[in-house]
């Protein structure tokens, strides 16, 4: 029996998280029910294409899918819509699904993280291209993350903290500080002052999702699963960049997120005021490890060593598609300046 691929909208929503459950652990299902109605509804303009479930059927039954989101990217000079997948699923013992599923995808640009090695392979095939990312890591709290790992030296775990606060406070000194006329402080309304600073920023980046005012309510105040305080930086009352940081803790790891951050220019110097910023509020919200994703350009690596971030290991690459084949011709001159997060992607959610 052929396998046949039919775009749904979120009315199909029972079925997908039930065929869903079937592939992914019972933590990663209650993540996309809790934010459906939020997934299906970006602030994007009428003439976006729509969130929908690109659906895999076999006969009358459901056998795999994904969510087809849609994200606006500013790519040298201009709006794009790029589309990426969440929560990719399918019967494995239905042959041929996974290939038609994928097929689906290359009918619109897109971008997104590969669920697994397999997959990044298969999408390598129908021609996209990686991008590297990394996740960098600072200790915030090094005798509690020692004592995670090792009970037996949970006795001297305040010490070990107490001892690395110190240290940290030292290295500190060395590092860059705020100037005469800076000041970071959380984030109030996002608005027209927003905007401004978007416009500046995005004259500086070739390949960057929009984030602008509208974006960043959706994204930091409006995002059903956890809460984000955001940072601006500002010199002189002017707005120079921000960095959010997400309120949720790893109770197995520990880890607290630095989830995004971004300057007018790409400062590093900026970025690194930014980042020790967001360190000190993972500190004061009970992190015992700052983490950062992201794909890393220059700025952000010197940026991080700069912070404090010391250790740092390759994750999932991120995947762009263009369909448009003339677009393909010059994507490796366009993808060396992409510039993501983890507010890119759905690893929040």
């Amino acid at each position: 029996m052929a396998v046949r691929i039919e775009p749904r909208g979120p009315e199909i929503r029972q079925q997908f998280l039930a065929r869903m459950a079937e592939t992914f652990d019972a933590a990663a299902v209650a993540r996309k029910d809790r934010c459906w109605d939020w997934l299906f509804h970006p602030p994007l303009g009428p003439d976006a294409p729509r969130v929908q479930v690109l659906s895999a059927w076999h006969g009358d039954q459901l056998a795999g899918g994904a969510i087809h989101g849609v994200t606006a990217y500013w790519i040298d000079g201009q709006e794009r819509y790029l589309r990426p997948p969440y929560g990719t699923n399918i019967d494995p013992k239905i042959r041929g699904l996974g290939i038609s599923l994928i097929r689906a995808f290359y009918a619109d640009s897109g971008i997104g993280l590969p669920i697994g090695d397999q997959l990044a392979r298969v999408n390598e095939k129908y021609g996209a291209r990686n991008a590297a990312r990394v996740q960098m890591f600072a200790p915030l709290r090094a005798g509690s993350a020692v004592a995670r790992r090792r009970p037996a030296a949970a006795p001297l775990a305040g010490l070990g903290n107490a001892l690395w606060s110190a240290w940290r406070g030292i290295a500190a000194q060395r590092g860059p500080r705020l100037a005469r006329g800076e000041s970071i402080a959380d984030a109030g309304a996002f608005g027209d002052e927003h905007d401004a600073f978007w416009r500046q920023a995005a004259a500086n980046h070739r390949f960057l999702q929009i984030r602008d005012a509208a974006f960043m309510r959706w994204r930091f105040r409006e995002m059903p699963l956890q809460r984000y305080d955001v940072l601006q930086l500002r010199r002189d009352g002017e707005l120079r960049g921000y960095v959010a940081v997400g309120h949720a803790i790893d109770p197995a790891r520990g880890t607290g997120q630095v989830t995004d951050i971004l300057t007018i220019d790409d400062d590093p110097r900026e970025l690194a005021l930014l980042l020790r910023a967001a360190l000190r509020r993972l500190h004061a919200l009970g992190a015992e490890v700052a983490a950062f994703g992201c794909v890393a350009t220059p700025a952000l690596t010197e940026a991080a060593r700069l912070a404090g971030f010391s250790r740092s290991k390759p994750t999932r690459p991120a995947q762009v598609f263009f369909s448009d084949p003339a677009e393909m011709q010059r994507i490796d001159g366009i993808l060396p300046h992409l510039y993501l997060t983890r507010a890119d992607q759905d690893e929040d959610y």
